[in-house]
């Protein structure tokens, strides 16, 4: 008995592109322009993206081409704030989260299964040798029984050496490009996941460190009113010693000092909570990271339109990555529907072949096969019939969610803007509320020097600034936070 290795030749023609093919994956990310507090540029981690060009207009529930939608996304908008410590900080936990490397391995994986697809363009190409040798028995069964029930024993030997096999597929009905495309917008999407990742993570470093700063400007706050009232507070100790006054004055002085203080303390331990998150968005040791004190950004981002515009929420990466769902499950349908079609295989093969070892490099030893295969689907149970009917089904559901996204982005976004609006209009008038508090504590401080007015009025009017001072600080803080909160709706920059 002979046997023979047969060999494949697979080459696949690749000339018409169905309707969702999309350009090449584009790099991840825009124009990073944060600098790193410490360590080099180009230090392990460090994200390098490149450019990307304005995202287009996508309509909602349509198949749209990927060259049509490129994630503009930049956390350059956080540059707004002029503060060199935030760019700092955005670009440490840029170079060591964990969360964002997980979401960049993700992407080389969609990219290593977009080169797997691709390469079955390629022709597929295989050698081996063979030896073998083969002892037949001498009861083995003829076709044609004689008298006698043995047969003489034969040794068959096989020597074949240096078979190239190769097969070539003609993609006549779009099977292999259509496994092309829906890689191709699945790398895509995944690049729009570590986009979204990347943006979350500068907005949430963003906003951590905001809170820091309006945590810092509230503890100045009161701070500034401890150091007064311990000045007032030794007065009235002092006039109360030579009998100017009476000790109740005294002891409501010491006891407001003493809230002041406790209050104090409870904004230092939420800091040290602000600050121990901050360090683990940035990939820190706890132990080892600090933010020394400061103050609210002066310089607020200030959005130049009346509302949102389109344009800006197409650069929001979790929204590309909906659309490229979409397209994936388009594509899916051009797939499935291949799938029915038959496949058509050259298939070759050639080598040497002979029973001894000698006569392999002579002319008669060669041997080789050349032949079609076609392959044609008959009945699969509906199976295929089902498949083209899920991948239609799971289109419409991509729809639905990219929709429900875009009503969420659309909101988010309009919430931030209007926030930011009515937020100004009413620092404005809590500016003006300060004004007119500490002009009526000087006027009581004044009449109870005089001894017109007790010092309960002058404490009840000591406590409406701070309250007032607390108050306007905070407000600024969410004006800060609804900056950021807005950024981050529109893509990271405008």
């Amino acid at each position: 008995m002979i046997k023979c290795l047969s060999s494949v030749f697979i080459f696949s023609l690749f000339v018409v592109q169905v309707n969702a093919q999309t350009a090449p994956l584009n790099a991840p990310g825009g124009s990073v322009t944060v600098q790193p507090g410490a360590g080099p540029a180009n230090s392990p981690g460090t994200v390098q993206p490149q450019g990307s060009s304005p995202a287009g207009n996508a309509l909602p529930g349509t198949t749209v081409m990927a060259t049509d939608i490129t994630p503009a996304l930049t956390v350059s908008g956080f540059r707004r704030f002029s503060d060199p410590m935030l760019e700092s900080l955005i670009q440490l936990g840029l170079d060591n989260s964990p969360n964002l490397r997980g979401a960049l391995s993700r992407l080389e994986e969609s990219r290593i299964r977009l080169r797997i697809a691709q390469s079955f363009l390629s022709p597929s190409l295989r050698s081996s040798a063979l030896i073998t040798t083969q002892s037949l028995s001498e009861r083995r069964p003829l076709s044609i029984p004689n008298q006698s029930d043995l047969l003489p024993r034969f040794q068959l030997n096989t020597f074949q050496l240096l078979p190239i096999d190769a097969s070539y597929e003609l993609d006549l009905f779009k099977r292999i490009r259509g496994g092309i495309t829906v890689a191709n917008l699945q790398a895509q999407a995944s690049d729009a996941d570590y986009l979204s990742f990347r943006l979350a993570l500068a907005s949430d470093i963003a906003r951590t460190y905001m809170l820091i700063r309006g945590n810092d400007a509230e503890q100045a706050v009161f701070r500034r009113n401890i150091q007064s009232r311990d000045t007032t507070l030794s007065i009235l100790r002092e006039r109360f010693r030579v009998g100017l006054i009476n000790q109740i004055d005294v002891q409501r002085a010491e006891t407001d000092y003493a809230g002041l203080q406790v209050t104090l303390k409870g904004l230092e331990r939420s800091r040290v909570e602000l600050v121990n998150g901050l360090a683990q968005l940035c990939g820190q040791d706890p132990t080892a990271f600090s933010i020394p004190s400061g103050a609210l950004p002066v310089t607020i981002p200030t959005y130049p339109y009346a509302s949102v515009t389109a344009d800006q929420l197409q650069r929001r990466p979790d929204l590309v990555q909906y659309i490229r769902q979409n397209q994936v499950a388009a594509a899916q349908v051009i797939l499935q529907q291949a799938s029915t079609q038959p496949r058509v295989t050259l298939i070759g093969s050639a080598g040497v072949l002979s029973g001894k070892i000698g006569p392999w490099f002579t002319p008669s030893a060669a041997t080789y096969i050349v032949g079609v295969n076609a392959s044609v689907p008959i009945y699969e149970g509906h199976r295929a019939r089902q498949n083209i009917a899920l991948a239609k089904q799971q289109t419409q559901t991509n729809q639905q969610i990219y929709l429900q996204a875009l009503q969420l982005a659309q909101r988010d976004a309009e919430t931030a803007l209007d926030n930011l609006t009515l937020l100004r209009q009413q620092l404005d008038l809590q500016t003006q509320t300060l004004t007119l508090a500490r002009r009526t504590e000087q006027y009581n401080r004044e009449l109870y020097v005089r001894g017109l007015a007790t010092y309960l009025e002058v404490l009840d009017a000591q406590r409406t600034i701070l309250i007032t001072e607390q108050q306007l600080v905070q407000l600024r803080s969410q004006e800060v936070q609804y900056a950021v909160a807005l950024l981050r709706t529109i893509g990271g920059d405008f």
